[in-house]
């Protein structure tokens, strides 16, 4: 039994990690973490079963703890977790480079997992993404077009950046140099080798990403659809089971994929 700890759980995923976490056979809930000013804490993080109530700290000994927070609550969590001995999985996103340090740190001691996106559809395209780019060539344009909730708060997502990062490196380019977010007044001709980033916000839009190939008459869309938060739950809870058994490291949701081969 994998003893489990859920950091943001009250969030729109880590509520949703709590929930399947609940009724997975080889899980046990030991602590359920929200931010203090939860207006929820206090209160059973499982409708009808108060064994874990939400709280913002735990003395609970845990084997792996996920994290959907924020980028300061990751940055938290990985310490504790760090201190604990535990593994850590992380879907925040929006994480500066200071923050992203933490988790390299963190994993010269401890496994830890951190993915834009727990999907697995979403992990293929990224594997897939690449070598598509490449065999098109330069003569394709490239923009990649994301759709979320109007609550998520990072823009373009963690996963159409993942997605930029691939195309990029598959194509011997530098996203920082060769990203444009967005396109207002007279910009003039598109440069060839840009990547385009839009970014739509649309009501409860649980996540959408399109990347567009255009070429000489002819266009490509590579798309890839969520309908459901428990896609991402459901994929963490599979990176957290696979990760207790790994040595300490930074590892992605490509290496978990790759390794189940």
């Amino acid at each position: 039994m994998i003893r489990l700890a859920v950091a943001g759980a009250t969030g729109q995923t880590g509520s949703r990690v709590v929930q399947w976490a609940a009724r997975h056979p080889e899980f046990k809930l030991v602590a359920a973490l929200a931010a203090e000013s939860d207006p929820r804490m206090g209160q059973p993080a499982v409708p009808d079963d108060p064994t874990v109530l939400l709280a913002d700290d735990t003395d609970a000994a845990y084997d792996v703890l996920i994290d959907f927070s924020t980028p300061a609550g990751t940055v938290q969590w990985c310490g504790r977790t760090f201190q604990a001995g535990a593994a850590f999985v992380s879907g925040t996103t929006g994480l500066s480079d200071e923050q992203q340090l933490v988790l390299h740190v963190a994993a010269e001691k401890v496994p830890v997992l951190w993915a834009a996106n727990f999907s697995v559809g979403i992990n293929l395209l990224l594997r897939t993404v690449g070598p598509v780019a490449r065999e098109l060539g330069a003569d394709f344009d490239v923009e990649i077009v994301e759709a979320h909730h109007t609550r998520k708060v990072d823009a373009p997502s963690g996963t159409a950046l993942a997605l930029g990062k691939t195309i990029a490196e598959a194509t011997g380019r530098s996203l920082e140099a060769d990203a444009i977010h967005g396109r207002s007044g007279s910009v003039g001709p598109r440069p060839k080798g840009q990547i385009g980033f839009h970014a739509l916000r649309l009501g409860d839009e649980v996540g959408r990403h399109e990347i567009h190939f255009g070429g000489p008459g002819e266009t490509l869309v590579l798309q890839h659809t969520v309908r459901s938060r428990d896609t991402f739950a459901r994929g963490a809870l599979v990176a957290a089971h696979w990760l207790v058994r790994q040595k300490p490291a930074l590892y992605s949701m490509q290496d978990m994929l790759a390794a189940a081969k």
